[in-house]
């Protein structure tokens, strides 16, 4: 398995697919708006790269869990899983 030069970015498909998630979870399933996760990806956006790789192996929907203080419940947990398929982008790892 290859290992990530820390000092070089994410690929921007991941990142954008990452907070397109978080935003959809938000306001699919927690029915808040996508505000704060916008203001958080530009505060994580302007961290070192190395820095931005630990706060990215964190999943998408716990992240939104998190900014709307809700849980999501088993239907929720199936939905989020379904929605990552569709993206097919390698490095998901969380979801499995």
């Amino acid at each position: 398995m290859a290992v990530k030069d820390p000092n070089v970015p994410l690929s921007r498909p991941y990142v954008d697919a990452y907070w397109e998630l978080v935003r959809r979870c938000l306001t699919d399933f927690f029915a808040e708006p996508p505000d704060e996760a916008v203001a958080l990806q530009k505060k994580i956006e302007s961290l070192p790269y190395a820095r931005q790789d630990v706060f990215y192996h964190g999943d998408p929907l716990s992240l939104a869990e998190g900014l709307a203080g809700k849980q999501a419940n088993e239907s929720q947990h199936i939905q989020f899983q379904q929605m990552v398929r569709g993206y097919r982008l390698p490095g998901f790892g969380w979801l499995d």
